[in-house]
């Protein structure tokens, strides 16, 4: 098993929707590791995963059979015992626009077809700033050489710069979705969620972030995975 250590730089605002703050939302405080593999094999032109009309996610169709895995990827005073607890963000940018539902999306019964109607939504939206910074670890089965930038966040519109750190003592967080559900390691999921961790957090459905964990917690959550 081939360990890298990363360290990760926004370039550019990063777009993530995961935390509802009043008429908006905000990014998250880390970055996902679902989200760093999607990235990684986008960059490396590994796979195209980005079907016209696909509503489901099919994680582990797409991720399980390449051979590496990330730790979410977390603020320095998570990573590393120093630094930021959370990102800083950009001011609010307030969007005003004009979207359209269709008759299952208003209280009109469904057999009178009324069509779209269009209807005001403002909201805001915070981006995480340029010059924040992640750590994460990468696991593999083999060296892997990594691009020196990764498109990241919605519509991958976000930059982040990878660069490899190898004498810093970075703590490992994991996100318990991808155990149980992407791997099915139900074992190594139920130990693991019972347990007290220092960061305990389920922001959505597909993060479900704990740690810092161990190498052996590393070691038995992607063996055989790598």
């Amino acid at each position: 098993m081939n360990i890298q250590k990363l360290r990760l730089i926004t370039l550019s605002p990063l777009n993530y929707y995961y935390t509802e703050a009043g008429s908006g939302m905000l990014p998250s405080n880390f970055i996902g590791d679902i989200a760093l593999k999607y990235a990684l094999l986008h960059q490396l032109g590994l796979d195209n995963f980005f079907q016209p009309g696909k509503r489901n996610p099919t994680y582990q169709e797409d991720l399980v059979p390449y051979k590496f895995w990330f730790t979410v990827a977390m603020p320095p005073f998570f990573s590393i015992g120093k630094g930021e607890s959370t990102p800083e963000l950009t001011k609010p940018i307030k969007r005003n626009t004009m979207q359209g539902i269709d008759y299952n999306g208003t209280n009109v019964h469904p057999l009178v077809r009324t069509g779209s109607i269009m209807y005001k939504n403002f909201y805001f939206q915070q981006f995480i700033k340029p010059g924040n910074i992640f750590y994460s670890i990468l696991i593999s089965k083999e060296h892997l050489e990594l691009p020196q930038v990764l498109r990241l966040g919605t519509g991958k519109t976000g930059m982040v710069k990878i660069e490899i750190v190898e004498n810093i003592d970075i703590k490992p967080y994991i996100n318990l979705y991808t155990i149980k559900n992407i791997l099915k390691k139900d074992e190594i999921y139920k130990r693991l969620s019972k347990r007290e961790f220092t960061y305990f957090e389920h922001f959505l459905l597909q993060y479900f972030v704990v740690g810092p964990v161990s190498m052996k917690d590393i070691e038995e959550s992607y063996g055989g995975y790598v």
